[in-house]
């Protein structure tokens, strides 16, 4: 079975705009296997391929939130819990407010109106 070439599908899909995201993404792939990525990533392995890509059909600025954190450590400063790293960060917005915990209380309201929120607005407006 022949090997897949991450990079090089990267460089095929996003020819001269090819994001740093993306090729730290590929070269993940490239230098584990993408199941391994695709799990410290949180996306499906055929999400993670499409990204790679450039077909990938979702909202595409999540994936690249999680990359940045999971993959790149990016780190931002939540109100909250102090520093965390993007891919945290995200996944903090995604739950649901919950009355029986008070930093989970404190989250939810913090989460609604933090500079780090991510809006699929916003990155549809960068596009």
């Amino acid at each position: 079975m022949a090997e897949t070439n991450f990079m090089a599908n990267a460089r095929a899909g996003w020819g001269e705009a090819l994001p740093d995201w993306i090729v730290e993404l590929a070269a993940q792939c490239d230098a584990s296997t993408a199941s391994a990525v695709a799990q410290r990533v949180g996306y499906s392995v055929s999400a993670i391929s499409s990204a790679i890509r450039g077909t990938y059909k979702g909202d595409l600025g999540k994936i690249e939130q999680k990359v940045r954190g999971a993959l790149m450590g990016e780190i931002v400063q939540c109100p909250v819990l102090d520093e965390i790293t993007k891919d945290r960060c995200l996944a903090e917005q995604g739950k649901k407010h919950l009355g029986s915990s008070s930093t989970r209380a404190k989250l939810y309201r913090a989460c609604r109106t933090c500079p780090n929120a991510y809006s699929r607005k916003e990155t549809a407006d960068a596009a």
